[in-house]
């Protein structure tokens, strides 16, 4: 097993959705959030002993967190302003479903916090407190602590 240090975990600026209350959608009435990070080099993309930061390659590796469905009290930007959420591990009732793909698997991500900056023209800067269990991926799980501004997306979703 080998580390999946902080090098990797340089994250570009997100995304962070809300689907509206009255969809006729399971994902009705929660939030998501994306955040890809910097891509690093590899030279074989399967083997993460061959893991490097940089875009050098020759494979670059890009991937990104997924969270969803996350159950929070507001339906815009300006209500989380300011605002800390905690969050149970899964499967405990409440959890948010994380995952980063990595080694063609999707390797399980908890969240236990998000810490929410002020809301400004459609972004707000988070801080997440992670738990990346990356054992099915050949590295070692590790806690993280992710900083990252996430830009609020609108999406219109067919209702059934």
């Amino acid at each position: 097993m080998i580390d999946f240090t902080d090098e990797f975990l340089k994250l570009k600026p997100g995304t962070i959705t809300y689907y509206r209350a009255d969809l006729d959608h399971p994902v009705a009435g929660t939030w998501s959030i994306d955040i890809p990070l910097e891509p690093f080099s590899a030279d074989d993309e399967y083997e993460p002993e061959t893991f490097r930061p940089g875009a050098q390659g020759p494979e670059l590796i890009e991937t990104e967190f997924m969270l969803d469905p996350i159950r929070l009290p507001a339906e815009d930007l300006t209500a989380l302003s300011g605002r800390t959420f905690t969050f149970p591990v899964n499967p405990h009732d409440g959890y948010i479903d994380g995952s980063i793909y990595l080694l063609a698997t999707h390797n399980p991500v908890d969240i236990t916090r998000i810490e929410f900056g002020e809301a400004n023209e459609g972004e707000i800067h988070a801080t997440l407190h992670a738990e990346l269990h990356l054992e099915t991926a050949e590295m070692n799980a590790r806690t993280a602590v992710l900083h990252t501004t996430l830009r609020f997306r609108h999406v219109q979703l067919a209702t059934s």
